[in-house]
Parts: C-alpha cells; structure tokens; sequence
C-alpha cells in the first residue's frame, strides 16, 4: 500500500496543504481561503477541501494518508471538537494543532526553539523539553482581534484607521498615511464608518499601506511600525521568560516579519535565527510523527 503524508496550514486569509512521499519528495501542493476553525468550523474544512482535492484526485484511491493540520483558532475553548465533528466524508481524519505549534516545528525543523509569527495575527509559540524529556510548550498572545493580536495586520491595519479618523477631528496632523487611509476607504463608501463590523482580514488589507507610507517618510506611518515592534519584542520577552524556554533560539515568521524586523531593537535583531522551514513542513513533521506512533501503538497490540 502506497502512504504519502499531508501537511496543512490554515489561518485567518488563507490555507495551503503539501502532500509529499514518505522520503519527503513532493508530490503536489495547493491553496485554499481562509481557515480560523474557532470563527467559522464549517467555513475552513470548505477550505482545506477547496486546497486538498485537486492533489486527492491524483493519488491512488487506496493510499494511505498520513495527515496533520496547522489550523488558527485551535487553542480557543472547544473549537477543536466542533471542529473535528463537522469533517465531511470526504475529507481524511488529522492530527491537529495550533498552526503556532506548526510554525514553530517547521522553523525549527522539529528541534526545540521559539517562534513569534506575525501576519494577520501575531501570536508566540516555543518548545522545549525538559530534563526528563518531557515536552513542552508556551504560547504567548494570539488572543484574537480586536482584543488581542498586537503587532499583526489587523492591528496595524487598526491603528491606521485610527489614525484616520483622528486627523479627521483634526487631533493629529494629516499626512500621507492618513490620507491615504482616507481614499482607500473612500472606494467602500464612507470611510468615516468604513470599520464597523469589519473582520480581521479586512483590517490586515491596509497593512501594506501602512508599510509603503512609513519607507516614504510619513511620520504616523512609522509611529505605528515602531509601536508593532515594540509588541512583537513583548510577545518575545514574555515567550522566553521562563528558564526552560530562556535560552531557545527564535525565529521572526509570518509575512511581516521582514517588514518589521528593521524595526526591532538591535538586541533582538541580533537574537533571531533564519527558519528552516515554514508551517506545512510542520505539519509535515507532525503527520510523519502521527505515523511513527500509530505503528508503533499497532505492533504493540496483541494479536
């Protein structure tokens, strides 16, 4: 019987999956929407479908799949088994965690080590073992918007309209940042009352504005930069506070980890290591290790 592996990672705008061969060679890769199980259960296994069955289709109908997702919202209260209980027939059963827990097992190629991941959201994330071997692990923030997620894409995109709307009552001086805001929110309709009932993501859009006004000078721009750094290097002091996690080597992950690392402080910039991979080959890492345990749970019952 032909076994491949299958690796997942879904968060707030998007899902990617990678099916590779038990040597690791890739056989198929692809994407989906968004996938926070904890907001809309339903809504991301429609995404880990929409990414998965085109590579289903090209495998044989009697492989076997070696499974593990990565998967926003995990951490929040039952998410997991609602989650879990709405699978669909046609998608495979998954080992599943934190798409934090992934990240941080592909950054460190499954060694110990620490994390801070900054997109849409912004959460930290280490493992470590202790001196009985004993795995574990701390997360710090990814508490979601609006309460939670400083630093991210959401934030920033947050505290841009923020800004907008202060230069508006004229509180702050207008610039090229809150002008900008203004007429990106303009083409949606009144951008007085463009934030209301806007999710995440939709906040995450104006990150990339944010990021071009602050190289081009614009000193509010720049103000909300320095302010996200400042809350990814909290994240960061928390995550490694305790003894068993102080000493692990951190990695600067998500799509504006380049963007805000010139950002950060020279201590903490001489503190970070490149990743060795991404999340999927966390889940990767995590399907293959499903695997090892399952055989080894068969061969140790009695025939």
């Amino acid at each position: 019987m032909t076994e491949f592996l299958v690796g997942f990672d879904g968060g707030g705008t998007g899902t990617r999956v990678r099916v590779t061969t038990l040597a690791g060679e890739l056989v198929g890769q692809g994407s989906g929407g968004g996938a926070n199980i904890a907001v809309e259960p339903v809504l991301a296994w429609r995404s880990l479908r929409q990414a998965f069955a085109p590579l289903r289709a090209e495998l044989p109908a009697s492989a076997r799949l070696w499974c593990a997702a990565g998967l926003a919202g995990t951490e929040a209260a039952d998410a997991r088994g609602r989650f879990l209980s709405a699978r669909p027939d046609d998608m495979p059963e998954m080992a599943l965690v934190t798409d934090a827990h992934t990240s941080c097992l592909g950054a460190h190629g499954g060694a110990d080590g620490a994390i801070v991941a900054i997109g849409t959201g912004s959460v930290g994330f280490a493992l470590s073992h202790d001196p009985n071997g004993t795995r574990l692990t701390r997360r710090v923030g990814g508490w979601g918007f609006p309460q939670g997620d400083e630093g991210s894409g959401a934030w920033i995109g947050r505290q841009a309209v923020g800004a907008m709307l202060q230069a508006h009552d004229e509180r702050i001086q207008s610039d090229a940042l809150t002008e900008g805001v203004r007429q990106a929110l303009a083409a949606e309709g009144d951008p007085m009352a463009w934030a209301i009932g806007r999710r995440a993501a939709e906040f995450a859009t104006l990150a990339p504005l944010v990021v071009s006004r602050a190289a081009r000078g614009s000193g509010h721009a720049q103000a909300i930069m320095r302010a996200a750094a400042a809350e990814i290097e909290a994240h960061a002091t928390a995550l490694l506070k305790p003894a068993a996690f102080a000493s692990l080597p951190l990695c600067l992950l998500g799509g504006l980890g380049p963007v805000l690392e010139p950002y950060l402080s020279v201590r903490w910039r001489h503190l970070l290591r490149p990743p060795c991979g991404d999340s999927v080959d966390g889940a990767l890492l995590l399907a293959r290790l499903h695997r090892t345990t399952s055989m080894e749970q068969s061969e140790g019952q009695p025939t």
